[in-house]
Order: structure tokens, then sequence, then C-alpha cells
């Protein structure tokens, strides 16, 4: 893309005669109608229209088809919650701008409207089918994907999404609309405004800034959520653990309080939410208010903050808490709570302007102002940015974590979403090829197998969801010969100390989009839960973990990489076995407590204390050793255990037993 900026110039349009037709969701539907009221003034009448206007010929840049004269048949899907109209203004005035004429007439545009709710204007499929027959250059404007035509995917030449307006859109609006100019922080102001509402601002004959301003308060405004039949409560979600617990009960001391058998003294006045994005932070706030039958509160502490001025942004933030005190009993949700930053940390001309934020935050939580009935739920990413202030007891005083759903939770997600579909099928095979998904990836994993499925006119089927995953890629063979001799290692070594093997397994594909670390096999081992650990067992346990690349060096004459780069690999686990000897047990060459047992502790130790990293590499290269001493007296034990392992994937004690059994070579050593 080139970094060069023109001066902006008002584009001259050539419109023709535009057919013009819409669908409703599920059967597609054009009735297509002739249209000779698109103008130039058209596409210029309004702030919102140009806007719109520029976001669709940006979006056509990812399309050069459709730029030329040529057939085209191109789909866009309008920002979510956008009026459609706008984008099918634009359309129109765009594909006039490209279209040709010929002898037959065929270079005349379609520009059909695609909308989710089934309206008065819905019609047949074979409308659409008849219109790409009779046209080659269609345009479809769609306000979701679902809401294409069945055949859309059998004749598009593309589909795209038109991004959402930005600042220098409404700079070209204003001045070719109004014919006057507004700064940047203006432009932003009404850039991030629904384009309905900035159609309904800046009406010819107003003042430009007047709007603007009136624009930008009603941006600030809170936003109550509306209490819903619809949607989750928090029995209905998965992997809460804590948060869930928390919530229920929550919701008993509202009731309670409500029918004032207890002071709101006793009910707990905030918690702190973090994870990262996708796990279902705000899914969770608003299933909470349900829960707890009252309103909800959203706040943005990004959106406030987008207000510029101090006084605007500390005015919209205590209007949240207002309206929550209004309707109270309510929950005020404060998302990006960690974007006001830690006064700690403040410096330069901004110090002032976030240090005030903060305090006005404080005060608005800190209940001195008649918070009574009101909980205030904070939602980060980050929690360590946050000012230690806001987490003191009163405050945000409970840390619940949301992690990335576990397995047993990725399957109650996943059915969640399924409804009645799939009631009674084995989900296992998606729930295993999900690991590391957040709850918003497997609701989109589960919209795009009900599309396919739709496209197919039939009910959903567990193949829709697999294919909606990305296929599986074959690992080459050189590497999973490499991966068997690996485990193997770890086999021989652990069953020749004693260890109780439970089975040995090795994989022949990995996911594309999954970790960025995969294990490609695994040695399973019983251990008992509880044991008092000795030095013996660690060192055993060290040379067990790199019993595997010492089976690489001995079969192959090189170790591989597997082994390490990352947390969980046998290096790391190794490492640290190593360092909780040396450095906080005093089961190493010292007695000196240097550090806790944690891994963050551990490992800062070893970075900064080079006689602890002595010890510790002199331990695991003693235990590397030992680990390729006893297989070398293995070595054919070691082939012929690689060679089954590679043939059947999955070994399970028994099946190990046997094949070392008839090996007269192996016995116990001493340790």
């Amino acid at each position: 893309m080139s970094s060069t900026r023109r001066p902006f110039q008002t584009p001259q349009f050539s419109f023709g005669t535009e057919t013009h037709g819409c669908f409703g969701t599920g059967l597609i539907m054009p009735i297509l109608r002739r249209n000779t009221n698109i103008t130039r003034a058209s596409v210029t009448k309004s702030v919102s229209h140009f806007m719109a206007y520029c976001g669709f010929v940006r979006a056509t840049r990812a399309c050069h088809i459709l730029n030329g004269s040529g057939p085209a048949i191109v789909g866009f899907v309008v920002p979510k919650g956008a009026h459609i109209t706008f984008y099918e203004t634009a359309a129109i005035g765009f594909s006039n701008q490209h279209s040709r004429n010929d002898a037959v007439g065929n270079g005349k545009t379609v520009v059909l409207t695609a909308y989710d709710q089934t309206g008065s204007r819905r019609h047949s499929e074979s409308d659409f089918v008849d219109t790409v027959s009779e046209f080659d250059r269609i345009v479809i404007v769609a306000e979701s994907e679902n809401a294409l035509p069945d055949a859309f995917d059998l004749v598009a030449d593309g589909l795209i999404s038109i991004g959402n307006a930005v600042p220098r859109d409404a700079i070209a609006a204003v001045r070719v609309c109004f014919r006057c100019e507004i700064n940047e922080q203006q432009a932003k102001i009404v850039a991030d405004a629904p384009l309905d509402k900035v159609a309904l601002a800046l009406r010819p004959g107003r003042n430009v800034s007047q709007a603007i301003a009136a624009i930008e308060r009603l941006q600030a405004k809170p936003q109550v959520a509306k209490q819903s039949k619809e949607g989750p409560v928090l029995d209905d979600l998965y992997g809460l653990g804590e948060a869930g617990d928390w919530g229920r009960e929550l919701a008993a001391d509202f009731l309670d309080w409500k029918e004032g058998r207890i002071p709101w003294n006793d009910v707990d006045c905030g918690i702190l939410a973090s994870g990262p994005p996708g796990t279902g932070k705000t899914t969770y706030a608003k299933a909470l208010a349900k829960t707890c039958n009252v309103h909800l509160v959203l706040g943005s502490i990004a959106r406030w903050q987008a207000s510029g001025h101090l006084g605007h942004m500390l005015k919209a933030m205590r209007s949240a808490f207002d309206e929550a005190r209004k309707n109270a009993p309510a929950i005020v949700f404060l998302d990006e709570i960690d974007a006001v930053g830690n006064r700690e940390n403040f410096s330069g001309e901004n110090s002032n302007y976030s240090t005030q934020v903060v305090a006005a935050l404080l005060e608005c939580i800190d209940g001195a102002e008649g918070k009574e009935g009101v909980v205030v739920v904070g939602a980060c990413n980050y929690p360590e940015k946050l000012d230690p202030a806001l987490i003191r007891p009163g405050r945000l005083d409970r840390h619940i974590r949301f992690p990335y759903p576990d397995a047993e939770a990725r399957q109650g997600i996943l059915k969640y979403h399924l409804r009645a579909d799939l009631e009674h099928t084995d989900l296992s095979t998606i729930v295993s090829r999900t690991v590391g998904r957040t709850g918003a990836d497997l609701e989109q994993l589960v919209r795009d197998a009900r599309r396919r499925a739709r496209r197919c006119r039939r009910p959903i089927e567990l193949t829709d969801l697999q294919k909606s995953l990305p296929p599986l890629v074959r690992i080459p063979d050189p590497l999973i010969h490499r991966s068997a001799v690996h485990e193997a290692g770890h086999v021989l070594v652990g069953i020749s100390l004693g260890l109780s093997l439970v089975r040995v397994t090795l994989m022949d594909v990995y996911d594309p989009l999954g970790p960025e670390l995969q294990d490609v096999g695994g040695a399973l081992f019983r251990h008992e839960s509880l044991t008092e650990r000795t030095r013996q067992e660690f060192i055993d346990s060290i040379c067990v973990g790199l019993g595997g690349l010492a089976a690489e060096e001995i079969m192959l004459g090189a170790r591989g990489a597997g082994g390490g780069g990352g947390p969980g690999s046998d290096l790391h686990a190794a490492t640290i076995d190593a360092l909780r000897l040396e450095g906080s047990y005093g089961l190493g060459l010292g007695l000196a407590y240097l550090s806790s047992d944690s891994e963050k502790d551990l490992m800062f130790v070893l970075r900064t204390n080079p006689a602890v990293q002595e010890r510790v590499n002199q331990l695991l290269d003693e235990q590397f050793s030992r680990a390729s001493e006893l297989l070398r007296h293995r070595r054919h034990e070691l082939e012929l255990l690689s060679l089954e392992l590679q043939k059947k994937r999955v070994l399970t004690a028994d099946e190990v037993r046997e094949i070392v059994e008839s090996q007269p070579r192996l016995a116990l050593i001493d340790r």
C-alpha cells in the first residue's frame, strides 16, 4: 500500500439506470426492480451516506475484479450493527460509476440487498438464480454472512467485509456536504458514532460543531443493558469455577438485601475479572445481571477516554455510576479497566490527566456517595497494570481469573451453542481439536458449521463442525520416526528406574491453528499423589525426562530441538526439577534456601546466580549421561519399541512389557 497522501478531491459520478433488489434470511429472495432515483446527490446528501461510500470504495480495493468492467459477482458485508441503507446507496453509486453498456445491456450492474431479518420483501431462491443468469455484474450488500443466498458460494468471485468508518472519512464527508473543515478529534467522534445517529445530528443547515458536540454527549452516555428473556444465565455457562460460585452467592445476597434480611454492608461490592480476550468476561457480566435480576450498566474506559477532554471523560464516567444508582439494584460493568493505568508509572505532560482519571474512578467505586445497591465488575486483560488502590478492600477486592476453557468447558460451550442439535453426538473429536480456543472461538465454529449445513439444505452434522476446523496436517515421516525414538527412550529409562508406565502415544498429524508448541507424542507414567519426594526421586525424574533426547543421540546421531523450546518441554521440566533441588529444597550441593519453589522465582535465580547455573548444568549433564549409558546397553530394545510405536501409534503398558521382556538383556540397573 502506498504511503503517499493526495489532497481530497470530490469524486465525479456518472449515474445511470440501476437494477436493485433485496432478500431476507434463509431463502433468497431478490425481486429485481428498476431504480432510477440514485443520483450524485444521493451519495452526497448526508455525511452518513458519503462516509458509507468512502468505506465501500475502500473495501473494493481488496477485489480488483470489481474495479474493472468485466463480469463480477461480489458480496459485501456491512459493519456489525450498521444501517444497511447507507451502504446500499453507496454500492449503487459505486456500481454506476463502474458500469459499462453493451449492445445487449449486459453492462448494467445489479445491486441486491440482503437482510438478516425476514421482511415483506422476501422472495424465492430462484429469483437469485434468474438474476445471475440475466446479469454478469452483481453486487450484494448484506447485513451479515448469514443473510447471503445459499447459491452465493457457488457463483461468488469474492466476499468482502466493509470496515468501520475512520476519521478521514468524516473529514471528507463534512467537507463535501457542509463545505467546512473539522479537526481530528471531531472527526474521530463522528467516525465512532453509528451512521444513523450521525445522519440525525449532522442535518443540512445545522451548526457542525454543535452537532458533533451532541454526538459526543450521546456516545458518552452509559448504556443500560435491557433485560431480555434471551441470553444465558450463570448456570448456562461452563468453566466458570469460582466466578460461577461467587455470582450465585451474589444473586442470593441481592435477594436477601431487597427483602431486608441483610444490610448492604454484607454484600460484596466489587470484583475484578481478568483473562485473555474472548474468554467470556463480558458474557459473564451479562449472565450475572440476568441471574441476579438487576440492571446492567455497560461502561468502557477506552470509550470514555475517547471523549478527549478531561471534563468530558470524567462526566461520562460519573454518568455511568449515576445511571446505576438510579436503577439500583444494578451492576456496573467496566470494560478495559486496565486502560486507566497505575499512578506510580505516570510521567510527562499527561500524568496530571491520568492521575485525575484514576482518582475519579476510585471516588466512583468507593461508595462514599451513596453507592448502596450497586456492584462493580471491572474487566481487564492485564491486571498487573492496575493501580493498587483499585483492588484494595472495599473496591475491586476479589480477583477472579478467566482461563482458556478446559476440555469439559469446551464441550459444554459447544453444546450450549448447538442447542438441541447433535444432542446425543460424541463431540470429543471437536473438543480435542480446540485446545486453546476461547468461548468466542467456539461460538464462531458452531456458526460456521450451521452455515455449511444450511448451504447443503440439511440439519447440522458432526462433519460440519469438523470441516469448519482447519484440516490437520500430516507430520513428515522423518519427524514421526524421530518422535518414536524419543518416546521409546522415555519409556525404557522410566521402566528401568521402576516407574509404572500407563501408555505411550505417537501423533501423526498436527493442528495448524493449535498452540505454537504441540506434543508429537508422550509417555504417561503413574505417580502417587501424596509421597515424600527425596533427592533420588528428583534425579530419577530428571533422568527419565532427558531419556528422549539421549535416545535421539544414540539412534539418530544427534539431538533435535523438540525436547525444548517452551514451557512444559522436557528440558524445561528437567531444569525446574534441578532448580528445586539446588535452590529451594536443600537437596543439591548446598543447603542454602535461595528461592521459593515457584517457577518464576527459580528462573530468576537461574538467570542471576552463576553458581546455581553451574550446579544445575552439572546435574543435567550427569543425568543425561546416565540415561545415555542405560540406553546404549539396550539399543536393540529401543529400536524394536520405536518401530512398534510407529506402527501402532499407541502402546499400552502390557504391550511395552511384552516387547521388553522378550529381550533377555534388559534388567533393572543400580541407581
